[in-house]
C-alpha cells in the first residue's frame, strides 16, 4: 500500500535500520542534522523546545518579504522565529482555532463542496470517470474554501466562463504559483541566493498579487466595521476579529491572509487527493464511511452541520489513517537553542532535529499491520492497541502546530461526507505517485471514477445504534 517511498525515504529508513532510532548526519555546507524515528524521543524534543520552538526559516519567503517595503522586514508566522513569531502567533491562534469561528464557515464550505460535485458530475465520461485532472479541480475547491476565510467571499473558481485576465483567474494563478515557487525555492540548490532567479521572481510576483488582493479586502472590511460600530448585534468574521486584536497591525493581518491562501490551497487539495485515493482503493472502508454518512446525514437535504460532523467518528478516523499511511511531509523540525540530553546522546545547540514522523507511522511496533489502511485503529476502543500521541502528528504539535488545522479538517470532512454520500469512488489506474519538494504532492493527472450510489435506509433504530457503537 505504501507507494510514495521516494529514494529519500529509502535512505532514511536504511539509516535507522543500520544505526538505530537516533541518527546524526552531516551534509556539506549544512548544519548537523539529527534524525529521530521513535515517538517517545520526538515527544521529549517537543517538550524541551516548547517554550521557544525554532524551526527552519523558509529563507526564500523571508527574503522576498524583507526586500519588499510593504512588509517592513516582518515575514509572518510561517517563517519567523523567536519574539517576532510569537508576537503574531500568540494573537492569531485563539481566533483561528476557536471552534465557533471555524463552524461559522461550515455552511458556505458545504455549499462550495456541493458546487464542486455538481461541476465534477458534468466532467465525467459515460463510465463515470472524470475526464480532467482531478487535482486541478481540487485546487479550485480548496482555494474557493479558504477564500471564504481569508477574503470573506467566494472568488468564482467554478465559473466555466472565466477569462484568463479575470480577478478569480489571477487569484487562482497567484495562489498556485506562490506555493509552487515556495516549494521549489526551499528545495535544491537555492540559486536565488546568488541572483534573482526566475522561480524567485515568480514567488515575488505571486506574493505581490495576493498582497494587493488582501490589502483591498482589509480596507473594505475596516470601512464596513466603522459603519457597523454601533450595531450591538454585529457579528465579526475571523479577519475582522484579527483587525481588532490589540498588538496586531493591519499589515500583520494582511501577511497572515497572504500566507493562509496558498497554504490552505495546495496542502488541503493534496491531502484531499490522497484521502479520496485511499478510499477508492479500499472499498471496505468506503462502505463503512457511507453507512455512517447515511445514518448521520439521512437524505442529505439541508446543510451539513457542526453537530453532524461531530458524529462522524469513523469518517474522522479515515483522515487520521490517511495521514499516517501517506503523510504530507517527513515531520516537524526543531533547531536547538541549547544543548539537550536525549538518551545517552548530547544534541548540541544549533543542530537541527527532524522528527521523522512518517517513519514512525510505518513502524510495525507502533502500528500493527502498518502497511494496511485500517481506520479502526483510531477508534476509541483502540482494537489494534494504544497509539503514542506523537506517533502521527501530520499537523505538527504544540504552539507550532499548523494554525489552519481546524479549518482544513472541516473542509476535508465536508468533502468526504458529501462525495461519498452521493457517489461510489473507484481508481482504475496504477498506484498514486507523489513527488517531494518541501511537502509531498500527488503526481497528476489524477483520474477518479464517480458513480451514483443508492443510499442505505436504516430498517430499525437498533441497526443504527449498532453502527454508532461500532464507531465509538
Amino acid at each position: 500500500m505504501i507507494t510514495d517511498k521516494e529514494s529519500s525515504y529509502h535512505y532514511f529508513l536504511k539509516l535507522f535500520k543500520v544505526h538505530g532510532p537516533i541518527v546524526k548526519v552531516k551534509y556539506p555546507g549544512q548544519p548537523v542534522l539529527v534524525l529521530i524515528s521513535r515517538p517517545e524521543d520526538a515527544e521529549k524534543i517537543l517538550k524541551l523546545t516548547q517554550d521557544n520552538p525554532v524551526r527552519n526559516e523558509m529563507e526564500a519567503l523571508k527574503m522576498a518579504r524583507y526586500i519588499n517595503p510593504f512588509y517592513e522586514k516582518k515575514a509572518g508566522i510561517v517563517t519567523e522565529n523567536g519574539e517576532e513569531w510569537w508576537r503574531v502567533r500568540s494573537k492569531v491562534q485563539a481566533p483561528v482555532l476557536k471552534p465557533k469561528n471555524v463552524h461559522n464557515y461550515l455552511k458556505d464550505v458545504d455549499q462550495v463542496t456541493l458546487d464542486f460535485l455538481d461541476r465534477i458530475s458534468t466532467l465525467r465520461n459515460s463510465e463515470g470517470e472524470v475526464t480532467v485532472d482531478f487535482l486541478e479541480e481540487l485546487n479550485k475547491w480548496s482555494l474557493e474554501c479558504i477564500c471564504l476565510v481569508a477574503l470573506n467571499q467566494r472568488v468564482g473558481c467554478f465559473d466555466p466562463n472565466l477569462s484568463p485576465d479575470s480577478e478569480p483567474t489571477l487569484i487562482i494563478k497567484a495562489a498556485i504559483d506562490f506555493m509552487n515557487a515556495f516549494k521549489e525555492c526551499e528545495s535544491g540548490l537555492k540559486l536565488w541566493k546568488i541572483f534573482p532567479s526566475k522561480i524567485f521572481r515568480q514567488l515575488q510576483d505571486s506574493m505581490q498579487k495576493l498582497t494587493e488582493t488582501c490589502e483591498t479586502v482589509v480596507q473594505r472590511m475596516e470601512s464596513d466595521m466603522q459603519k457597523r460600530a454601533h450595531d450591538p448585534d454585529c457579528q465579526l468574521n475571523l479577519v475582522e476579529q484579527l483587525l481588532q486584536e490589540p498588538g496586531l497591525s493591519h499589515k500583520d493581518v494582511i501577511t497572515f491572509m497572504v500566507d493562509l491562501i496558498p497554504g490552505g490551497t495546495n496542502t488541503t487539495s493534496d491531502n484531499a487527493a490522497v484521502l479520496l485515493y485511499l478510499l477508492a482503493k479500499n472499498p471496505r472502508v468506503q462502505t463503512k464511511v457511507q453507512e455512517e454518512l447515511d445514518y448521520v446525514l439521512g437524505n442529505g437535504s439541508g446543510n451539513v452541520t457542526a453537530h453532524q460532523l461531530a458524529q462522524l467518528s469513523y469518517t474522522k478516523a479515515v483522515l487520521k489513517e490517511c495521514n499516517r499511511l501517506m503523510p504530507p511531509m517527513f515531520g516537524p523540525m526543531r533547531i536547538l537553542q541549547e544543548d539537550i540530553l536525549l538518551g545517552r546522546y548530547i544534541l548540541q545547540k544549533g543542530w537541527s532535529v527532524l522528527l521523522m514522523n512518517a517513519c514512525s507511522g510505518w513502524d510495525e511496533r507502533q502500528f500493527p499491520r502498518c502497511n494496511e489502511f485500517l481506520p479502526e485503529r483510531w477508534l476509541r476502543h483502540r482494537p489494534f492497541g494504544n497509539i503514542h500521541p506523537c506517533a502521527s502528528i501530520p499537523f505538527s504539535h504544540g504552539t507550532r502546530m499548523c494554525v489552519g488545522r481546524r479549518i482544513a479538517e472541516q473542509e476535508l470532512y465536508t468533502l468526504m461526507a458529501r462525495t461519498l454520500h452521493r457517489y461510489n469512488l473507484e481508481w482504475k489506474h496504477g498506484d498514486m505517485e507523489r513527488t517531494f519538494m518541501h511537502v509531498f504532492s500527488p503526481k497528476g493527472p489524477l483520474r477518479f471514477t464517480l458513480t451514483e450510489r443508492k443510499r442505505k435506509q436504516w430498517s430499525s433504530p437498533q441497526a443504527a445504534i449498532g453502527l454508532r457503537l461500532l464507531s465509538q
